[in-house]
């Protein structure tokens, strides 16, 4: 009997080790929200807390309207919002960029941007790159069509520029939309439209590409394009469509890619854990006992 009481003790720090280790990982791959714009009010904070505040270009800037979800930005094809990069925003594995948009038109450009990621080597437009992002291409002439194309790229440091676009005109106008952009690096580019993937055909490179995506230095949003933009994010993962604000309010969708586990609560996880681990241990010490026990008699 003796010798089932220590197995029960020796199992113990084993135990305790499986807990923790699942908790760490567990907590390594909960995806995070990077940046998350709202648009409801001139000022355009980032919902993350991460101040990547963004800046209202052009003249006239992009209004305040009516959105998917309270308020939303309206674009003219002249003006923009851009915001500073910073190392909170870089994610050079996986990335997914998201947006609810309703097309009021287009302009003559194959590059009709809602989102950009770009790096900027001089003070120039044409000095900039496109790193990532995701954009709209008209159908056809800009006067004769009301649909578009939904295209989405990266630049890696060993494939560089890699693009994919779906294989039909997918998005009509005057119409709230759904848009998604996911880079896996396991799967490869992917495009979502109200959270069901379409097909796609690859422009350039390759539809799996290797290599880190580059760090930019600019975000630029609406840019070249007439549009209303809501809500638009960035996440460090390959989000399942379950994870896109398609049917959820913003910040339920943002509640289940996110939130991280701070050290405190992970912490307190952990504690619990280890106090469940022992009090089952000591349950199985007390029946390991009590089985060996002679019955009181009544």
């Amino acid at each position: 009997m003796m010798m089932k009481v220590k197995s029960l003790f020796m199992l113990l720090p084993f135990m305790i080790s499986m807990i923790f280790n699942s908790a760490l990982c567990t907590n390594e791959s909960i995806a995070k929200t990077l940046a998350l714009w709202h648009f409801d009010q001139i000022q355009t904070p980032d919902a993350t807390g991460n101040d990547n505040v963004g800046i209202l270009g052009g003249d006239p800037p992009p209004m305040p309207v009516e959105g998917k979800f309270g308020k939303a930005l309206s674009f003219d094809g002249n003006n923009f919002v851009y915001v500073p990069f910073s190392p909170s925003l870089y994610t050079p594995e996986d990335i997914t960029i998201e947006a609810w948009i309703y097309v009021r038109g287009f302009k003559d450009h194959p590059y009709n941007n809602i989102l950009t990621i770009a790096y900027r080597s001089g003070l120039e437009w044409t000095t900039v790159t496109r790193v990532c992002g995701i954009a709209l291409t008209p159908a056809g002439p800009i006067n004769q069509t009301d649909k578009c194309y939904l295209r989405g790229y990266i630049y890696t440091d060993k494939a560089y520029f890699n693009e994919i676009i779906t294989s039909k005109p997918v998005i009509n106008i005057d119409q709230w939309v759904h848009v998604a952009f996911v880079r896996s690096l396991s799967t490869g580019l992917h495009l979502y439209i109200n959270g069901e993937e379409v097909d796609v055909n690859v422009t350039y490179g390759v539809r799996n590409p290797k290599g880190n995506i580059i760090m930019g230095t600019d975000i630029i949003i609406g840019h070249d394009a007439i549009l209303i933009i809501d809500e638009p994010r960035i996440c460090n993962a390959a989000l399942e469509p379950s994870q896109f604000m398609t049917d959820l309010a913003p910040a339920l969708a943002f509640s289940r890619t996110e939130i991280d586990i701070g050290p405190n609560l992970m912490i307190a996880i952990i504690v619990a854990a280890i106090a469940f681990a022992v009090a089952w241990l000591l349950r199985r010490v007390i029946q390991t006992w009590g089985l060996g026990l002679p019955k009181l008699r009544t």
